[in-house]
Parts: C-alpha cells; sequence; structure tokens
C-alpha cells in the first residue's frame, strides 16, 4: 500500500521566537531571579510588535479574499506581485514582492492603514511557489505511481520557503538520479530547491 505522505502545506504565519535576555540578580533572601526593567520593557515591545503583525497578516489575506482560511492553498489566491510573508525575530511584518519595492510598499500601506512593516524583494511570486505546490501533491495522489518509484520512495515532505523564496523538496536521499526524475517527471520549475531530511513522525 502506498504511504501517503502529504506535503507540508503553509501555515497562516511563519512565527519566529525571540528570546529575552538581560541581566539577573539572584536575591539572597528567595532565591528568585530578577529581571531588569529593560529586559522586561524589551520583551513586552516584541510581543506587542508580534501580535500587531500577526493582525496586520490577516488583514492582508482578508485583502486577498473574505475565504482566505479555506483558499490558502490556492495558487490563484494570490496576486503577482505578493512573494509570502513572515514575522522576525524582532516581532517585525515582513512582507515579501515582486517587482517595484515602493510602489508594492505603498500599495500594502493604503491596505494595512500602516507603515509599520518591511518589505523584501523577490524573485519568484508565492503564486508561483503554490503552483509548484500543487504539482507536487498532485503527484503525490497519483495511484498510478508505482510505491518504489523514486522519488515516491525517497520522498519525506515539501513546503514553500518564503524567506529562501523557493519550494523546498525534502528527500531522505538526495541524488542526481532522485532529483533528475523529479525534475523530469514532476516539475523543472528553477523555484525547487532539494533537501536531506527525514519522514515525518505519524502520530
Amino acid at each position: 500500500m502506498k504511504p501517503n505522505y502529504l506535503s507540508i502545506l503553509p501555515v497562516a504565519a511563519t512565527i519566529l521566537l525571540l528570546t529575552a535576555c538581560g541581566q539577573q540578580k539572584k536575591d539572597a533572601q528567595t532565591g528568585e531571579a530578577v529581571v531588569s526593567d529593560t529586559t522586561k520593557l524589551a520583551a513586552i515591545t516584541t510581543a506587542e510588535k508580534k501580535k500587531q503583525a500577526e493582525h496586520d497578516y490577516e488583514k492582508l489575506m482578508e485583502h486577498f479574499g473574505a475565504d482566505w482560511m479555506e483558499r490558502e492553498t490556492d495558487p490563484d489566491f494570490y496576486p503577482d506581485y505578493y512573494g509570502g510573508s513572515f514575522i522576525d525575530n524582532s516581532g517585525t511584518f515582513v512582507i515579501a514582492v515582486t517587482g517595484n519595492a515602493e510602489g508594492n510598499r505603498q500599495r500594502l500601506a493604503a491596505v494595512l492603514g500602516s507603515d509599520d512593516f518591511r518589505v523584501e524583494t523577490v524573485t519568484y511570486s508565492y503564486r508561483q511557489m503554490m503552483q509548484v505546490m500543487d504539482r507536487i501533491d498532485a503527484f503525490l495522489v497519483d495511484s498510478v505511481v508505482a510505491d518504489d518509484h523514486p522519488v515516491m520512495a525517497h520522498f519525506a515532505g515539501a513546503y514553500p520557503d518564503v524567506m529562501g523564496n523557493r519550494v523546498k523538496v525534502i528527500l531522505t536521499e538526495v541524488s542526481k538520479e532522485i532529483s533528475d526524475t523529479f525534475r523530469k517527471e514532476i516539475s523543472n520549475s528553477p523555484l525547487i530547491v532539494f533537501e536531506k531530511g527525514k519522514l515525518p513522525e505519524l502520530f
């Protein structure tokens, strides 16, 4: 029976956590750590920025379409200029765009009603990444593909890597034979990069 390894699909937002660092004093009597006010303020500020970034992400998705949660994996849902988005270590909302960075920044500021975000210029749109994901998903559910197919036998997952502006394909073994077969039979897109990894654990 063919294993049903589903590709790793995008989550609403990529959340990167920041560990607040600061000088701590040890209270001699209670033994409890005392965190400096500066560290507390930095942690609160980052948490607040992260919360605002998550709100802005939802606002942007709702601008693309009210049914964004249902259509998150639909390539046609995303405009050509959108390259994906994420929240960086400082809690800043980062939006990747293709084409004119300043023009797209003004467009996004009008949508969000704020300019508290960062724009990064990328080569490929999120729509293009999701089109590649569609090709991969179609291969995975194709009943004609044999269990011992070179790609199927080593496939461990795939996902749109927004920060890398590529689609990462995870294989338990990366070789010329497997990658050539993938490019010939599934997709020869320049967005694809192969990476060695393990099969996901099934609970």
